[in-house]
């Protein structure tokens, strides 16, 4: 039989709960040279990566996709894609790791569509050394290393602001869509569409049909694609986003519990809490109480 697809927290690492606000940035070589330059095809629950390689090069595997790169080069990875790379011995760069929270909190209260959709699809850029892009890629990803290498005040804020940066120079460069077009095939692109579509829709509790009417596919062809591509059913998918937002509600806001509910869709506060309870193993009071424990240690 098959093996199934490894899921890890970061790669080599036994998977674990991801806090909405999680962040981490490492040097390629860090795990490359541990693992021989080759990181086997995997996936990631609710985290993403972007890379940006300075130096050498090798093999992008997404999907079924195999694609070589040569630095620099920008590459990103979608929440739950399986991917994996083939490093040249030696190859230089950084690779950022963001939970979902931690890029929607960076983008708290930006307007423009293009920047809270640049990571939701597999993107390779090969780089021009005379572009503009190329220094402010640099300088972004490292300022966001120096600060979670720092515990300064204000070291989230600052590392938000710097990905909201590398965000726009990554919105800027896919303008015209051909990176995503080269290396996603049509369960990926499906899958990209519809969470621009949950973004824009969790809260009003939508069926799965309704997302799959909205996206002109049947509903079993949309679970089909979100199984293969983001590990889970279109309905956890949803309930995935849900309990996001749940979760950053009840850390970073003074709602209460019902509160946090009506503000979700739930139409009745005991529902929510019962939603929270089953997808999470305990109450929203709990987690709420833990996290705030755990700030004050």
């Amino acid at each position: 039989m098959t093996a199934p697809i490894p899921t890890f927290m970061l790669y080599g690492e036994p998977p674990g709960e991801v806090e909405p606000g999680f962040v981490h940035v490492e040097s390629i070589p860090t795990r490359g040279r541990l693992v021989d330059w080759t990181i086997r095809p995997h996936r990631h629950t609710g985290l993403r990566h972007a890379l940006l390689v300075s130096g050498g090069g090798g093999l992008f595997r997404v999907d079924e996709a195999v694609r070589p790169f040569r630095a620099p080069a920008f590459l990103a990875v979608p929440v739950g894609v399986v991917h994996g790379f083939d490093f040249e011995p030696e190859t230089q760069g950084q690779v950022l790791t963001m939970s979902d929270g931690f890029v929607s909190d960076a983008l708290a209260g930006v307007r423009e569509p293009a920047l809270r959709t640049a990571l939701e699809m597999p993107l390779l850029h090969d780089l021009d050394p005379g572009d503009r892009a190329l220094p402010d890629l640099a300088h972004a990803f490292a300022a966001v290393e120096r600060e979670f290498l720092w515990s300064g005040v204000g070291r989230a804020s600052a590392i938000a602001a710097h990905v909201a940066l590398i965000l726009v120079t990554v919105a800027r460069l896919g303008q015209d869509g051909s990176a995503a077009a080269d290396i996603a095939g049509p369960d990926l692109r499906l899958v990209g569409r519809l969470r621009q579509l949950v973004e824009q829709r969790f809260r009003e509790h939508w069926a799965v049909e309704a997302y799959a009417d909205a996206l002109g596919v049947t509903a079993g062809r949309l679970n089909t694609a979100c199984r293969r591509v983001a590990g889970c059913s279109t309905l956890q998918l949803v309930h995935n986003r849900l309990l996001l937002e749940a979760k950053r509600n009840l850390i970073y806001t003074a709602m209460t519990m019902s509160e946090v509910g009506y503000h979700l869709g739930f139409e009745d506060p005991a529902y929510f809490s019962r939603f929270f309870t089953k997808r999470e193993g305990m109450t929203p009071l709990a987690y709420r109480q833990r996290h705030v424990r755990g700030a004050e240690d």
